[in-house]
């Protein structure tokens, strides 16, 4: 399936051009680089959200480790509870994409105790949007997670962090195994050296058609092939556990 992100100052003309076409739509709330996370429509989110139509995704971006500060969490974690709320009560799917602040030394558990702090907040979006890795421990381990917390969740998107084709493919190729990710859901590693050049007057308009076509179907090609793949199975339940808790 296809899905586009798109927010209120960029996506205003292409937004009622996809609506209805059973295309996956998300739309970001956050103010971009807010911590803690603020919403760019003010205290009162749920009254815009009355506005979207219905099939439309809320997309949050929260910049949030387990380790912050006990008065830092919870007041993110205050927010994100806003936000399922309001999400609950207009009818819209919620999408989190959870970027742990880098800190010290290599942690490869943050994403996961920062899901499971959330949902033990009582949060239970209906999307995960998360930083890519390569080791597909972690993916089962995060895949693990969600079947234990919340079945009905729709599962996981493996984010870009503006990486390159060579990394991501490798991200593909751990992730593509695990059932509960559903697919990616990548922008600049796309669109970013296209638009450089656009704006640089090195390339046409068709130039940059062309070639933001290609890196996606690029992509598309790269995670089809990691699905196709078969994976051994040689992760134990207890080194899952070890990666989330």
């Amino acid at each position: 399936d296809t899905g586009v992100l798109l927010d209120d100052h960029y996506g205003t003309d292409v937004l009622p051009m996809l609506t209805g076409k059973n295309i996956w739509i998300a739309r970001p709330v956050e103010v971009p680089g807010s911590i803690p996370v603020a919403f760019e429509t003010g205290p009162n989110v749920g009254l815009v959200l009355r506005t979207w139509p219905a099939e439309h995704v809320v997309k949050c971006l929260v910049f949030y480790h387990p380790d912050d500060s006990d008065d830092l969490k919870a007041t993110q974690i205050a927010s994100m509870r806003e936000l399922s709320d309001a999400c609950h009560h207009t009818g819209h799917e919620l999408l989190l994409e959870i970027i742990p602040p880098e800190r010290a030394g290599e942690d490869t558990n943050a994403v996961g105790r920062a899901m499971s702090q959330l949902y033990d907040a009582g949060i239970r979006p209906d999307w995960w949007k998360l930083p890519p890795s390569t080791d597909p421990r972690i993916w089962h381990a995060l895949g693990a997670l969600i079947e234990t917390r919340d079945k009905y969740c729709q599962g996981m998107l493996v984010l870009g962090l503006e990486a390159s084709t060579t990394t991501l493919e490798a991200s593909f190729a751990a992730a593509a195994g695990e059932s509960r990710c559903r697919g990616f859901a990548v922008g600049r590693t796309i669109f970013s050296e296209p638009a450089a050049a656009w704006f640089s007057g090195t390339a046409t308009d068709a130039d940059v058609v062309a070639e933001i076509a290609r890196n996606y179907r690029d992509l598309i090609t790269l995670w089809d092939r990691a699905a196709e793949t078969p994976q051994s199975d040689q992760y134990s339940p207890q080194l899952e556990k070890g990666l989330v808790t």
